[in-house]
Order: C-alpha cells, then sequence, then structure tokens
C-alpha cells in the first residue's frame, strides 16, 4: 500500500494519494519525472521529507457477479502482486485502510503531509475525520487538496449507471458518505491546515466541489489545469509543482511540529517585570527563582501562541486555556479552605498538577505543547485584568493596588 520514492529516515513525509482508477501513473506525465519525483529530486525539500505514496485498489467496474465465463481475464485484470483477488471497496475502508498504514507502516514519522488527487481527498478526508472521532491525535499536518470533490462529483453520477462500483457510489453529489464526511469536518475544529486546488478546465470536479464552504480567502487555488493534468507536471517549473511546494515551504517555517521546537530560555533576568503576572507572584511573596521559573515559562506559553494562530489553532488554545484555569480554580479552593498552607505551595501544587494531566485531562490536539507550555499558559491567564486569578486569600486587588504605589506604578 505504501511505496517509497525517497527513504532516508526523516521525521516528516509527504504521501501522495491517488484518486478514482489511478496509481502510480497518475502523478506521471509520460516519460517525464512523475510529481513525487520531482519533490524527491528538490534540496528543499529532500533534506528534511521522505517522499512516498499511497496505493489502493480501484477499477471502473465491480464485474466478479457478472464474468463468471471470463473468470481467467478477470483474475489476469485483477489479481494483485501478491496473488490476492482484489475487489473495490468503499471510500471509507480505504480511508480505513490508510489509518492502519499510517499507524504501523509509518509510525516512524512525526508528521505527515498529504497531496492527495480527487476521490484520494475523500480518503483522506476519512482518515482524518475517524481520527477525530476517535481522539487519536493525526499525524497528518498539511492535507493539499488537488481537484477532491467535496461536495460529489457529477461523473460518477452517471457512473452508478453502468457499474456497481461502491467508489462511485461514494463519489455522487449529496450521498450520504458526502453528507457525513463533511458534516464531520466543518464541525470540528481539529482538522489539519487545508489547500484547495481547482483546475479551471476541470469538467470534472467544478470549483464549488473542489473548494468548499469551510475554506478561508487564500485557501481556495486556481491552475490553468484540467482533472487530470493538475497531477502531471512536465517539469519542476510547472505552476502546480512550485505552488505545492511553495505552501508546504511556508507550512514548515510557522509550523514548529516540522521545524525546529526548542523550549525558549530567559536571557534578561529582568524581563517581564512590569508584567502583571509578575506582579502578582511578587505580592504573594513568592520566591525569586519561582518567579524565574515562572516567566520563563510564560516566555515559552508567548512563543507558542504567535506560532498557533490559525483560527483552528486558536480554539484548541482557548478549550486549553480553559481547563488550566479549571486546575487553578481546584487548587485555589483547596487554598481558602485550609487544605494548602500559603502561597508558594498554592503554586507548586498548580504547576504540579499541570505536569500529572499533561497527558490526561489538559491532552491537547496541538502536538509539541508540554507541560512547561501549559504552565506558562497559566501565567497568561494570570496576565490579564479580566482574569481572577491570585496567589494570596483575601485583598489581593487591594495587596496589589499596594505593591503597584510602592514601586511608582500606580495610577
Amino acid at each position: 500500500m505504501i511505496e517509497f520514492i525517497s527513504q532516508q529516515n526523516k521525521k516528516n513525509l509527504i504521501l501522495f494519494v491517488h484518486g478514482f482508477c489511478g496509481g502510480e501513473a497518475t502523478w506521471r506525465n509520460g516519460d517525464a519525472r512523475s510529481f513525487p519525483e520531482l519533490f524527491s529530486d528538490d534540496l528543499k525539500i529532500s533534506e528534511n521529507y521522505d517522499i512516498a505514496h499511497f496505493s489502493y485498489f480501484t477499477k471502473l467496474l465491480n464485474l466478479f457477479a457478472k464474468a463468471s465465463k471470463f473468470s481467467k481475464l478477470v483474475k489476469r485484470m485483477f489479481v494483485t502482486s501478491h496473488g490476492k483477488l482484489a475487489n473495490n471497496i468503499s471510500i471509507e475502508e480505504i480511508g480505513n485502510l490508510l489509518r492502519t498504514e499510517i499507524r504501523f507502516k509509518l509510525q516512524a514519522y512525526d508528521n505527515i503531509i498529504v497531496v492527495a488527487h480527487s476521490m484520494g481527498g475523500l480518503v483522506t478526508k476519512s482518515a482524518i475525520t475517524k481520527d477525530i472521532e476517535e481522539k487519536t491525535p493525526s499525524k497528518i499536518k498539511l492535507f493539499i487538496s488537488l481537484a477532491v470533490p467535496h461536495q460529489g462529483a457529477e461523473a460518477a453520477t452517471f457512473g452508478k449507471l453502468i457499474s456497481e462500483n461502491l467508489q462511485i457510489e461514494g463519489l455522487s453529489p449529496l450521498n450520504d458518505f458526502i453528507h457525513k464526511i463533511n458534516d464531520e469536518w466543518l464541525k470540528t475544529s481539529l482538522r489539519p491546515a487545508t489547500k484547495y486546488f481547482y483546475g479551471v478546465h476541470d469538467s470534472v470536479v467544478k470549483k464549488t466541489s473542489a473548494v468548499p464552504i469551510d475554506k478561508e480567502r487564500s485557501d481556495g487555488i486556481s491552475v490553468d489545469e484540467d482533472h487530470t493534468s493538475i497531477t502531471k507536471p512536465e517539469n519542476p517549473e510547472s505552476t502546480i509543482v512550485m505552488a505545492v511546494k511553495q505552501i508546504i515551504l511556508d507550512f514548515e517555517k510557522n509550523d514548529p511540529g516540522i521545524s525546529t521546537l526548542e523550549l525558549k530560555k530567559l536571557e534578561d533576568e529582568t524581563e517581564f517585570e512590569d508584567e502583571l503576572f509578575v506582579l502578582k507572584l511578587i505580592s504573594a511573596d513568592i520566591h525569586n527563582t519561582t518567579i524565574r521559573e515562572a516567566k520563563e515559562a510564560f516566555l515559552n506559553a508567548e512563543y507558542i501562541r504567535k506560532i498557533f494562530s490559525s483560527a483552528s489553532d486558536q480554539k484548541r488554545l482557548a478549550e486549553l486555556y480553559a481547563k488550566i484555569r479549571k486546575v487553578y480554580q481546584n487548587s485555589y479552593t483547596k487554598y481558602i479552605h485550609d487544605g494548602i498552607p500559603n502561597s508558594g505551595l498554592l503554586l507548586a501544587d498548580v504547576h504540579e498538577t499541570i505536569i500529572k494531566e499533561d497527558n490526561n485531562f489538559l491532552e491537547t490536539f496541538i502536538l509539541f505543547i508540554n507541560a512547561i507550555h501549559k504552565q506558562g499558559m497559566l501565567h497568561q491567564l494570570a496576565n490579564s485584568k479580566d482574569e481572577n486569578i491570585w496567589w494570596i486569600k483575601d485583598g489581593a486587588a487591594d495587596s496589589l493596588t499596594d505593591l503597584l504605589a510602592e514601586e511608582g506604578k500606580g495610577e
């Protein structure tokens, strides 16, 4: 199912997924280098990515029920390389096969970018939505959609007249599968970044289907191609190759999971001295060493907030902030009822709970956010005037006002 074009034990993979009646030939224009091969030839891509394509059985007609007298011919046409007589299966089941390949054969990869054509995009969406449904963080971080019939394809309607093929049924406009997968796709904030390409000469998948309603302004990209030529570049200078390459490189720059994400160090001990969260810690007489650690955690949380700036990531972060606020509230309740003796132990209790719940209550689908970032997010909350997060019991506002007055920072 997985065939590697370039395999150098990188941590990131670009995976090509063909469409209906496709295969390796989907990506090749005559004798020219195929789309995956052009990427493996490119130094900027190959230095950070392995390249492979996912293949599955797909033929136009499901002939087995009516072809007994042509059994030998059928076997020659449909038998696989390992001797199994293959059969067309549903798009949903192909998506399950893709998940299996990713789970076991591609488990060494931290991040997967999928370039999918036509029905292959529905296969990919099915795999991603099943991951989300089962609360499994998907390795697919970027989904590049090439002429994918997100709203179905008109040609599939006519195909049903001549075939019992389950895949054609899955492509038909407004069928139950399309409704189901689009509903799951639109209602979740956990889907990966997605870019939608459409061919201006495509008579199979129209723009209205190739660029669905969940798009942002920059997500719909037109190319001077038809449904077939969009996957068959002539050379490395073909627009489709250059565009997909640039999207991947731009995504790489802004995604800490693909580029290097290292914890930031506090270079200046006086940094953040005037921030509200620091003043709250000082007013609670928290030790200087602990305040420094809080500053460093805050620094890393601020970096994360800048990196994960998309609408979907911001929604996920908002959910995480709400959970961190709940962790604080639970500890603070123990504190005001004398279950925790002092402010320093209150802060320690919240920090320890964040570490303990990092992969449980505080688990997030945004990978690479660890407990230190989450501790920093606690102090981001404390840094807001609208958040009632303090480290002393009563008169917190008055204590802070007094401290500000002493330091000449009051109004």
